[in-house]
């Protein structure tokens, strides 16, 4: 609401001006009318907000996704292929043995005294 003596931006809920001191004799519609115009621009300025924030998050999604795919097409096709998946898998043999048992070392358990 604009003081009508000063022309000082004041918020709608007071009823004397904050640089002035002058009386704000507003009708209830002017008020509400300031209220839904201060509310509409309110509104316009975190709609601009989200919309720059969601634009900022798509474009680093983005370019992770570039990022990733180039670096997929230097790599070689076995450092991405699972072997258990691929091709040649059932004709991949495994041979399972256990290792030889270790011999048992005979060290002397001996508590010196000094």
């Amino acid at each position: 609401m604009l003081c009508p003596k000063c022309q000082h931006k004041n918020p709608g809920t007071i009823a004397y001006c904050q640089k002035c001191g002058g009386k704000l004799d507003f009708t209830a519609d002017e008020i509400a009318g300031s209220l839904v115009q201060s509310a509409r621009a309110e509104t316009a300025a975190n709609t601009e907000y989200y919309a720059k924030q969601a634009l900022t998050f798509a474009a680093a999604l983005f370019l992770l996704a570039i990022t990733l795919f180039v670096l997929s097409l230097g790599a070689p096709k076995e450092s991405y292929y699972i072997p258990a998946l691929s091709k040649g898998a059932e004709h991949v043999k495994v041979e399972f043995k256990l290792d030889p048992e270790l011999p048992k070392l005979s060290i002397p358990l001996e508590i010196r005294k000094r």
